[in-house]
């Protein structure tokens, strides 16, 4: 920002004496309409790709991000642990008791073949139910954040394709598919809830649909800033050729100082913009 306001500011100070000349008042009032035409356009390709929205976008947290965090304790070797709210990484199976009913999905491994894809999540085992609940919200919204990125093939699909817990849910998670149970380990009872999403045709269609506005939106925004650049690069180009016939090479030396700062300029602040977008 540093560059472009010194180079501006060297454009209106060598310029000043060419803006004060009557006869150049006509051809000022032609190069800022070119100017508004080029920003024009550049703003219009902005707004229709939705490039305007997209650091607010941005911003926003997505509401599965914003659940609370549970932090992970390391179980004492003792079985006097005086821990609240331990969790277990690992413990051997025969300290381990897990009560029957447990649904033959909980174990497999995720099935992403067929009409309708599977993923089994779960939220470890916790002391307090409403922990489970938390943990088991966030397993949800990275297993979901992990199938789009894999059906689409790309890391930033993601980011521009968001599901909050409530609404994996909903949509992905049948009634019957949560299983709460009450495990029984060295040093008492533990509560640990599974889900089973179910990911069907519909869905992979809708999110390829969202990815193809995703990626026209990202061309859409390129273009604008090309075309933008282009109109302004030329309108100067032209410009230094009209002024300078206008002053019958009197000025000349200024004006080509002028157009050279007016080019940087527009490069300058094309590799800002340009920094704003998403290149897809």
């Amino acid at each position: 920002m540093f560059a472009l306001s010194l180079l501006l500011a060297c454009i209106l100070i060598a310029a000043w004496p060419l803006l004060k000349l009557p006869s150049i008042r006509p051809l000022l009032a032609g190069a800022a309409g070119s100017g508004c035409m080029a920003l024009g356009a550049t703003l219009v390709g902005l707004v229709t790709s939705g490039f305007l929205q997209m650091p607010l976008a941005a911003s926003t947290a997505n509401a599965a991000e914003n659940l609370p965090t549970v932090e992970k304790s390391t179980p004492s070797k003792s079985p006097d642990a005086t821990s609240s709210d331990p969790e277990i990484e690992s413990t051997s199976p025969d300290t381990v008791v897990i009560p029957l009913g447990r649904p033959d999905w909980v174990e497999k491994e995720p099935n992403l073949s067929g009409e309708v894809h599977t993923i089994a999540v779960s939220s470890g085992p916790f002391k307090r139910e409403s922990d489970c609940s938390r943990a088991l919200a966030k397993e949800m919204v990275k297993a979901t954040r992990e199938y789009i990125v894999d059906q689409l093939g790309s890391d930033l699909a993601a980011q521009f394709i968001r599901y909050d817990a409530a609404t994996i849910q909903k949509r992905f998670v049948k009634p019957s598919n949560i299983y709460h149970e009450e495990i029984t380990v060295s040093f008492g009872t533990m509560h640990q809830t599974h889900a089973l999403l179910e990911f069907d045709v519909k869905f992979r269609k809708e999110l390829e649909g969202r990815w193809a506005k995703v990626r026209g939106a990202s061309r859409l925004s390129q273009l604008g800033l090309f075309a933008g650049a282009g109109l302004l690069l030329i309108g100067s180009i032209f410009g230094y050729f009209r002024l300078d016939n206008a002053t019958r090479g009197y000025y000349t030396g200024r004006l080509q100082f002028v157009t050279a700062a007016a080019i940087l300029a527009v490069v300058g602040a094309g590799a800002v913009v340009a920094q704003w977008i998403t290149w897809l």
